[in-house]
């Protein structure tokens, strides 16, 4: 079981909201953003904190300044001002030229070398909106994987309710390539509701399962700590429905079981 925090280093609220679910133990892992205004702190936390064994890069291709001229210049994916497009305008991409595909490969380059600059060995890989698993993106970050040595790239979500036949055909696909290719790291991939899902339909009393649950710890209005994306109860609350959570492992720790049947 592998319980990741996205967007380390979106800010420092949300760096010392991730901070605060590492001391409650309730994530395991973490994935770093190296183009957002919180990245400094997060690797002085990462440093400070004994995490680097626990530190993934979030690559970003949606959000913020890119970290390389020809990503700015490009239409593509940055508006007139060189800053990604929002994501609320964004689209699955399932072609890219040649030149998009050197210019994408560029900016994730530049993102794996600003973290290992920094002393982060990097244990995966997964993305901001998942922009990973578009169909002419996700072969552009296994190559960069692959050739920068980082062990393992976050699957499509492939559980939990309201994935269509389509889009769990897709899935599949995508996930049985990362597995070819060595990267896949769980058998499932999704939020913890898609956790209690599976559990509740799938998996047979005391069966267990590989799988990374994704997080996204903030402070509520009050404080008190949350996932953004479950905002009506605490992250507590929400990590206790995961089995075990408490002995949750890093990347460096996991198993690659995704062919197992």
């Amino acid at each position: 079981m592998i319980i990741n925090a996205d967007d380390f280093g979106y800010s420092s609220s949300v760096n010392r909201a991730i901070m605060q679910a590492f001391d409650e133990r309730l994530v395991s892992s973490t994935t770093v953003m190296a183009n957002m205004p919180g990245f400094d702190e997060a690797c002085v936390l990462a440093h400070e904190r004994k995490l680097l064994g626990h530190v993934g890069i979030h690559v970003v291709l949606t959000e913020g300044e890119p970290l390389t001229e020809g990503m700015r210049r490009c239409r593509r994916f940055c508006d007139g001002s060189g800053r990604f497009a929002d994501a609320d305008t964004r689209t699955h991409t399932f072609w890219l030229s040649s030149s998009d595909r050197r210019t994408v490969s560029a900016e994730l380059r530049a993102q794996v070398d600003r973290c290992r600059r920094q002393g982060l060995p990097l244990t995966h890989m997964d993305s901001h909106h998942h922009v990973h698993t578009d169909p002419a993106i996700g072969p552009v970050v296994n190559e960069v994987a692959r050739q920068l040595r980082i062990p393992h790239v976050r699957l499509a979500r492939n559980c939990g309710a309201g994935i269509s036949l389509p889009r769990r055909l897709y899935k599949m696909y995508f996930n049985t390539r990362l597995a070819r290719a060595g990267l896949a790291h769980t058998r499932y991939f999704g939020e913890v509701a898609d956790y209690v899902y599976l559990k509740e339909h799938h998996a047979s009393p005391g069966q267990r399962a590989d799988f990374e649950v994704m997080t996204h710890p903030i402070f509520d209005d009050r404080g008190d700590l949350i996932d953004s994306l479950a905002p009506e109860v605490s992250l507590r609350d929400l990590v206790t429905n995961v089995d075990d959570h408490e002995s949750a492992v890093s990347f460096e720790g996991a198993r690659v079981r995704l062919n197992e049947r």
